[in-house]
C-alpha cells in the first residue's frame, strides 16, 4: 500500500521575528486583478471570482468586483454570459455564475473574457480527459487506534484506479468526509502527474481518517500543463526559505494575459464515494 503524496501549498504566510522588525518597502507594489475561474463538465460547477488585491499593510477581505463583465467561448464559437451573484447572496459577492445550464465537455477549448472598467483580461484552456476511479475502499489502521488523531476514526481510505499510459496526465485531488473537505493541514492541495501515480493507482491511501458511516468521497480533476505547473510554481513560492541560494520571489506562471493573478482552470472531473466499513 502507498500513501498518498502530494504537493503542499500554504495560502497563508505566517512571517516570524525574533529580535527585529522590518519594515518592507511596498510603495512600488501595484494593485492587480485577480481572477478565479473554474470550468468542469459537471452541471452548477463552473464559476469565476474576481477580487483585487490589497495593499501589503491593508486590513479585511480583499475588495470584490462585483460590476465585471465576464464571458466564456466556447471552441472560438458560442459565447456563455456569467453574471454576478444571481441570487444575491452576501456571501458570494464577487462570484459570477453561467446564464442557464452550462457544461464542458472533454476536447472542447474554453477561452474567458473579463472586463473591469477599461481593462480586458483572457484565458484560454482545453479540457483534458480524467481517468475512471475503479473504487474506494477501507482499511482498519491499528496504529491510529492506539494513537487516535481524532477519537473513534481509526479507518483508512483507499484510492484504485488505473492510470493510462497511452497519454500525459496531470491531477487535482479533493478529498471529503461527509462534505467537508479533509487536508492533512488546512491549507493544503494535492496534486501529481504520471510519474508520482506510475500505470496503476493500487490502494492509495486519502489524507485524513474516517469513522465507521462516515462517508468518504475522492474527485479528480484534469490538469493541463500550465495549470500543473502554477501549482508547482506557487508550492516552490510558498515553500522557499528565502536563504542567500533561494531565486528572488516571483508569482507563479498563469494563463492569464494583462498581468491578472490566478489562473483559469478548465478540468474534466470523476469521483466516487464510500459508506465507511469495517473490512476485517
Amino acid at each position: 500500500m502507498k500513501c498518498f503524496k502530494y504537493i503542499f501549498v500554504s495560502l497563508f504566510i505566517g512571517v516570524l521575528s525574533c529580535q527585529e522588525v522590518v519594515i518592507i518597502d511596498t510603495g512600488e507594489l501595484q494593485e492587480a486583478v485577480i481572477i478565479e475561474g473554474l470550468v468542469t463538465n459537471q452541471n452548477g460547477q463552473s464559476f469565476v471570482k474576481i477580487t483585487r488585491s490589497r495593499d501589503f499593510y491593508a486590513e479585511g477581505p480583499a475588495e470584490r468586483i462585483t460590476d465585471a463583465l465576464v464571458e466564456v467561448v466556447v471552441n472560438d464559437s458560442e459565447t456563455v454570459t456569467f453574471i454576478h451573484n444571481p441570487e444575491n447572496d452576501p456571501h458570494k459577492n464577487g462570484l459570477y455564475y453561467p446564464i442557464g445550464q452550462f457544461v464542458g465537455q472533454v476536447g472542447h477549448t474554453y477561452s474567458l473574457n473579463v472586463e473591469v472598467g477599461e481593462e480586458r483580461f483572457e484565458a484560454s484552456e482545453t479540457m483534458l480527459p480524467i481517468t475512471t476511479i475503479d473504487s474506494l475502499t477501507t482499511k482498519f489502521n491499528q496504529d491510529e487506534f492506539d494513537d487516535p488523531q481524532e477519537e473513534g476514526r481509526y479507518y483508512a481510505v483507499l484510492l484504485n484506479a488505473e492510470e493510462p499510459q497511452d497519454r500525459d496526465d496531470r491531477y487535482l485531488f479533493k478529498f471529503y468526509r461527509n462534505d467537508t473537505l479533509v487536508r492533512d493541514f488546512p491549507t493544503n492541495v494535492y496534486v501529481a502527474d504520471d510519474d508520482l501515480l506510475g500505470g496503476r493507482i493500487a490502494e492509495l491511501e486519502i489524507p485524513g481518517y474516517y469513522a465507521i458511516d462516515d462517508t468518504a468521497r475522492v474527485e479528480m480533476y484534469s490538469l493541463t500543463q500550465e495549470a500543473f505547473i502554477f501549482y508547482s510554481d506557487l508550492n516552490n513560492l510558498i515553500n522557499s526559505d528565502g536563504g542567500m541560494f533561494s531565486p528572488p520571489p516571483a508569482n507563479p506562471r498563469n494563463n492569464l494575459s494583462n498581468g491578472a493573478l490566478g489562473y483559469f482552470q478548465v478540468s474534466a472531473i470523476e469521483s466516487d464515494e464510500v459508506v465507511v466499513y469495517d473490512p476485517r
